[in-house]
């Protein structure tokens, strides 16, 4: 893999990792210990973690 790519990647990985520490912290459906237990799968399992709260964590979304 070439550095430029490498490093666009990193970026992209970073930006949704942060996105969705953002969405956790800002989620009215969960309490102070679900958000605290959700930070540490993300954090523990990146993008993995990340994937995970949007398909489960998120809880209903009011539109």
């Amino acid at each position: 893999m070439e550095p430029i790519s490498a490093t666009i990647g990193s970026i992209v990985l970073f930006v949704i990792f942060v996105a969705t520490v953002i969405s956790i912290v800002r989620n009215p459906n969960h309490g102070f210990v679900g958000k605290l237990v959700w930070l540490i799968v993300v954090l523990l399992t990146s993008v993995i973690g990340s994937i995970l709260w949007l398909l489960f964590g998120r809880g209903k979304v009011n539109r």
